[in-house]
């Protein structure tokens, strides 16, 4: 079970401290997904049971920081950021670790077989999309450092650098997500229809992730425009 939360501690008046923390707690969340898959692709229920508790965990931490900023943000916190943008930044961490919730409970309520020749390349896409969500929160704890400066200066150039990285990898994904799909149509007449369904979801929650990251990028940039 993760360590409890000292919310005084971690708030302060500083809302970019429990971003981050917000942020890292999604990426943890993303980060199992690799192992997830092997062990849903191998049949290991229990394995699968571990990781659903420990995301289970990581999620209400998640959702505690953010319940709390929410409530902060209009009363107590000088912002010197946009509080919109602010708050869709925190939404897309939020979706990370809620879609790694969703992946979970379809591998372990939907035992099914994955045709061999798919195994590789979903678990390339799971790959890639964590990549995304990694590259994308060190984006996040950039966040002070750019206020810090300004938005001015090498710190604006590195999150530039890191938001191209984030939208090449969802590109990425999203052109391994194609080819999953293209792998899936071609074995239609070798799986029964609820197994097609939900291998299709699967993939497309698991490109979802790169996609929350790519979002979180974009707002990220236009922030940095303004």
């Amino acid at each position: 079970m993760p360590p409890t939360i000292n919310f005084t501690k971690l708030f302060g008046k500083n809302p970019f401290k429990p971003m981050k923390k917000h942020m890292s707690i999604a990426t943890e969340c993303a980060s199992l997904m690799p192992k997830a898959l092997e062990a849903f692709l191998q049949g290991d229920r229990e394995t699968l049971k571990d990781i659903r508790h420990t995301i289970n965990d990581l999620e209400q931490d998640a959702d505690r920081i953010l319940e709390e900023l929410e409530s902060r943000l209009p009363k107590t916190m000088f912002m010197p950021v946009d509080r919109g943008d602010f708050l869709s930044v925190l939404q897309r961490q939020e979706q990370i670790a809620d879609r790694t919730q969703d992946i979970m409970g379809l591998m372990l309520d939907l035992p099914m077989e994955v045709p061999e020749e798919m195994r590789k390349p979903m678990m390339r896409l799971t790959e890639r999309c964590v990549e995304a969500v990694e590259v994308a929160n060190k984006i996040v704890h950039s966040f002070e450092e750019l206020v810090e400066t300004g938005f001015k200066g090498p710190d604006v150039d590195k999150v530039q650098k890191l938001i191209v990285e984030v939208v090449r990898k969802e590109t990425e994904a999203d052109t391994l997500g194609i080819e999953l799909s293209h792998m899936l149509f071609a074995h239609r007449k070798d799986l029964d229809a609820v197994t097609t369904v939900f291998l299709y979801r699967m993939s497309n929650w698991i490109d979802d992730l790169a996609d929350f990251a790519e979002k979180l990028a974009i707002r990220t940039r236009l922030l940095l425009a303004r």
